[in-house]
């Protein structure tokens, strides 16, 4: 699942982590050598409602987590019925971004509502640089950009004073003010929010194209042309990189806490990954840690005492691992925000590590 909310799946799938990608001519494709389906099924599903390819009125957005997750169970039980041959598959959900409020929800859906109705066997879940835990998660802004220079001393106390104040507005549950008064803390460090001092998603460069910072002109081209809408049977849609309708109707949901949903699936036995590509700013690793480290879940103390391990892919170690029992915590080394993109060959180990019980 892509994030946002509101940005289209065939960013990840074309971008990311699917069998195909962009040759530099922007028009043709060739194959990726570290697709996810090497030992998978992939399923990429442009949601919420009016997402990328979906379809549906102003009337049928949907606003809260509770929503999206009931129209993923339907989906899932409807495709499923479409396609006996994948009934009781090992299920996974993966995603990065905004996914990190999405995956939390499907998943506690799946598991505690419609277990009787999904013919899958639900296995786990993994979170790429999500957005779980606002209240957790955005005064680590501060502890990051000290760490990699971003900021100077005198500015991170002040920033931490700064999110503190965003916290005890996040406390208050009055979204549209808590995110006001948390975004503008942010800002100290980006700049210009418009055009940003660097990417977001990759502290490493600079954001070339606000405000996605990356070019996905290829995409749009291939996507929007009448061939491909036939073949995909979208004859007549519209598709953009992200809604902003979309986003707008979840703008309510921004600050909402999801680790009560990933308590009850860790208890209840599912496997958790969170992963964070370490050079990304706007999800960052520091923030997925406070928000793991965090979760109420009867492994939360050894987890907590758990110390981090060198994840190697060859000889070099690629990684940061922290894991007690069925929750893993991964830093990856020299990546941003898309994890797949920025390190390929490291993403397609961890989720077939993940998958298979070897290591992760």
């Amino acid at each position: 699942m892509t994030g946002g909310p509101g940005c289209a799946s065939e960013i990840a799938l074309f971008y990311e982590n699917g069998p195909y990608q962009f040759n530099t001519d922007g028009k043709t494709l060739t194959r990726n050598a570290y697709s996810w389906n090497e030992n998978a099924n992939l399923l990429y599903v442009d949601q919420p409602i009016g997402t990328g390819f979906s379809k549906g009125s102003v009337t049928h957005l949907n606003t809260n987590e509770d929503e999206i997750a009931e129209n993923m169970a339907q989906f899932m039980i409807k495709f499923l019925a479409k396609y006996p041959q994948l009934e009781g598959k090992d299920f996974y959900i993966t995603g990065e971004s905004y996914a990190g409020h999405y995956i939390p929800a499907i998943a506690h859906n799946f598991m505690f509502k419609h277990k009787a109705d999904l013919k899958i066997n639900f296995k786990g879940m993994a979170i790429g640089n999500g957005l779980v835990d606002p209240y957790l998660q955005y005064p680590e802004y501060a502890t990051f950009a000290k760490e990699n220079k971003l900021i100077g001393e005198a500015e991170y106390v002040i920033l931490k004073g700064a999110f503190a104040g965003c916290d005890a507005a996040i406390k208050t549950g009055v979204w549209p003010v808590s995110l006001e008064i948390c975004n503008m803390a942010m800002e100290v460090i980006l700049g210009n929010p418009i055009a940003p001092r660097f990417n977001v998603y990759d502290i490493r460069e600079k954001c070339t194209k606000p405000p996605l910072c990356y070019d996905f002109s290829p995409a749009d081209t291939m996507l929007l042309t009448a061939q491909i809408e036939e073949i995909l049977g979208v004859k007549g849609r519209s598709w953009t990189e992200c809604s902003k309708t979309v986003h707008m109707a979840l703008l309510g949901d921004w600050m909402l806490d999801m680790s009560s949903k990933v308590t009850d699936i860790l208890n209840g036995g599912l496997d958790v990954l969170v992963y964070s590509g370490d050079k990304d700013f706007i999800c960052n690793w520091r923030g997925g840690e406070a928000w793991t480290h965090a979760v109420d879940w009867t492994g939360n103390k050894d987890f907590d005492a758990a110390t981090y391990q060198d994840w190697k892919v060859g000889t070099k170690a690629a990684g940061s691992l922290k894991t007690f029992k069925n929750l893993k915590f991964l830093r990856v080394f020299d990546a941003g925000h898309m994890v797949p993109m920025n390190q390929p060959e490291a993403a397609l180990q961890m989720l077939n590590e993940f998958t298979s019980h070897n290591i992760l």
